[in-house]
């Protein structure tokens, strides 16, 4: 792979960046789980280690004891490891706190920070500044009285990030570091001198950290020291990945989940990794997806059709083809004598009797020129056996069709249109797919609370002694699943109508 971050990388070595001193880092904030659009961020940082060979950190953002917890930390190592990836080292900005709350002060001594109270009153007397600063590291304020802000009206020319928040007061457990502290770094303060306090090289990150690209760089000159470090980090943007009809957001896949409009993080309309991990999906499959669509400045937007389709070209000529039926309909083969075993594949094997059930919509009473499956006056070819045709229809005392079909073994086939699944009624298995829509609809301004449903299925018993966990499977005619547990399989794409 050749794009403008390796380049850009290969051109600081040729101005004299010694190769031994690249550094990378993956850097999620432990606020949420990692989804599609992370895995873009994530290829290339390590993408990036191996090919120059050098260290990668795994490094949680954590300055946010809010909205942070273990179980998100915990979420992201498996789900780096699932898409088998391998770093030098997990660190934590909170392992830092001590160290930036020095760099601060030392910010405020030269006059480049200032408080600012919650009425907007801002204090700019250095010895004042010191003061509260210290008074709101101990706990003697309460949240939102004061906040240290830094001085950079006449120096950055992006007023987004004009006098941005170093330090706020949040009175509340970290869930590392407890109590200890009662003020926590911003992202923006944070960041980059968590780079540079790791010796990162160079600091990728999506397009929409560009505009505070400048605010990145006047920190760090501001902290820059170099006995300690004489490499400045670099910050290189990239574009992220849109996928249209899911969420690339970790705030929303929150909402979604705080709403209960969501169970938990790998619901199946999701594009979380926890999601695909339960759909059955190949982290290698996705891993090429990325590398497919590339690396440049400009924003990559991909319809949910497009990766889809990807993904089956990629798993269909491996997925295992079985038949099911879903609303079934009693057939009855006149001229069947003896049941028999069917062999599928030299794999396994179905049973074929003389009562079937088929798909209720596979059946029409009232011929229709536009209907090739089953009716009075279509052949239609059972999958794996002979062409039938029906010829009467009776309803029972529980009030259910049965269908009364012949078997046509030596009728011409070429003319025949359509071929059917079905299942023996002697030898079936009662089991459940998971379906779903779109969990957006209105132009994705709506969420879909009822687009995930749970339906049942038959399939037959000898296949599904066959049956294995977490394998793909191709009901035909239905769609991908995932065998994901005992009795269950959950779709793994959307349809492709839309709804």
């Amino acid at each position: 792979m050749n794009n403008f971050i390796i380049k850009e990388i290969i051109n600081d070595i040729n101005k004299g960046f010694p190769v031994y001193k690249l550094k990378f880092r993956f850097a999620p904030e432990p606020n949420g789980v990692l989804h599609i659009g992370h895995l873009k961020a994530i290829y290339i940082n390590f993408y990036l280690a191996k090919y120059f060979k050098t260290k990668i950190y795994l490094r949680f953002d954590d300055t946010n004891p809010k909205n942070e917890n273990i179980y998100f930390v915990n979420n992201i190592i498996n789900n780096i490891k699932w898409l088998g990836f391998k770093y030098n080292k997990i660190t934590y900005t909170s392992n830092y706190f001590d160290i930036l709350y020095k760099m601060a002060v030392n910010m405020i001594i030269n006059n480049k920070a200032y408080i600012e109270s919650i009425n907007k009153k801002k204090i700019y007397d250095i010895d004042k500044i010191l003061f509260i600063f210290n008074n709101m590291k101990i706990g003697r304020y309460n949240n939102n009285d004061f906040v240290l802000r830094a001085k950079t009206i006449n120096n950055l020319p992006n007023y987004h990030i004009k006098d941005p928040i170093m330090y706020r007061i949040i009175k509340k457990k970290h869930y590392r570091t407890n109590y200890k502290w009662c003020i926590y770094p911003t992202y923006d303060w944070a960041h980059g001198q968590s780079d540079y306090i790791e010796k990162i090289s160079h600091s990728l990150c999506s397009i929409e950290f560009q505009n505070h690209k400048p605010l990145y760089n006047w920190f760090i000159n501001n902290i820059y020291n170099k006995k300690y470090n004489i490499y400045k980090p670099k910050q290189i943007e990239f574009s992220r990945l849109n996928i249209s009809n899911t969420i690339t957001s970790k705030r929303y896949l929150n909402i979604l989940k705080k709403k209960k409009i969501i169970k938990n993080y790998k619901d199946p309309r999701l594009m979380t990794l926890n999601s695909l991990i339960y759909k059955g999906y190949n982290p290698k499959n996705l891993i090429d997806f990325i590398k497919k669509n590339g690396f440049t400045k400009r924003n990559t937007n991909i319809t949910i059709d497009e990766f889809n389709n990807y993904i089956k070209n990629k798993i269909i000529n491996k997925t295992k083809i079985i038949m099911g039926v879903r609303k079934p309909i009693m057939i009855i083969l006149k001229n069947f004598y003896k049941k028999k075993y069917i062999y599928i594949n030299n794999s396994y094997k179905i049973l074929i009797s003389k009562k079937i059930y088929i798909e209720e919509e596979d059946f029409c009473i009232k011929h229709n020129s536009n209907f090739f499956r089953l009716s009075f006056k279509n052949y239609v070819r059972l999958k794996y056996y002979y062409p039938i045709k029906a010829y009467k229809i009776k309803i029972n005392k529980y009030g259910k069709k049965i269908i009364y079909c012949n078997i046509y073994k030596y009728i011409n086939t070429n003319k025949i249109k359509s071929t059917i699944q079905w299942v023996s009624s002697i030898n079936k298995k009662n089991m459940y797919i998971n379906d779903y829509k779109y969990i957006y609809i209105n132009n994705n301004k709506l969420f879909n609370c009822n687009s995930l449903n749970k339906k049942k299925i038959i399939i037959d018993k000898y296949l599904y002694n066959n049956l294995k966990l977490n394998n793909n499977y191709q009901f035909l005619r239905i769609g991908f699943f995932n065998y994901c547990k005992i009795n269950n399989f959950i779709k793994i794409f959307y349809f492709k109508k839309k709804y």
